[in-house]
């Protein structure tokens, strides 16, 4: 990735810059080449852009709070067994394309 970054390309990684923000174990299989997403370096030009241009920084902002809404409301709730292996294998499966 260039140091170069655009709007298209931070809302094309959003979702991935997003999980490695709550999430350091994925963090480090993408660094680790294991998992596809924007590397360490990627991910801190993306956050320079952010940082500098409001519609990045609302996309962001409102992803972020998409999440916590969705979060404060299935807290309390605990998927069965089943479920979450299903849940599990569903989210090993996809595959993501970084550009």
């Amino acid at each position: 990735m260039s140091a170069h970054i655009t709007c298209q390309d931070v809302l094309d990684a959003l979702y991935e810059l997003i999980d490695c923000e709550e999430c350091d174990r994925r963090s480090g299989l993408i660094d680790a080449g294991s998992v596809p997403g924007p590397d360490a370096r990627a991910r801190a030009l993306m956050i320079q852009h952010v940082a500098t241009c409001p519609h990045c920084t609302d996309a962001l902002d409102a992803e972020r709070h998409v999440r916590a809404l969705m979060r404060g409301c299935y807290e309390s709730e605990q998927a069965s067994p089943a479920l979450r292996a299903r849940i599990v294998a569903s989210i090993s499966s996809v595959s993501v394309t970084w550009r």
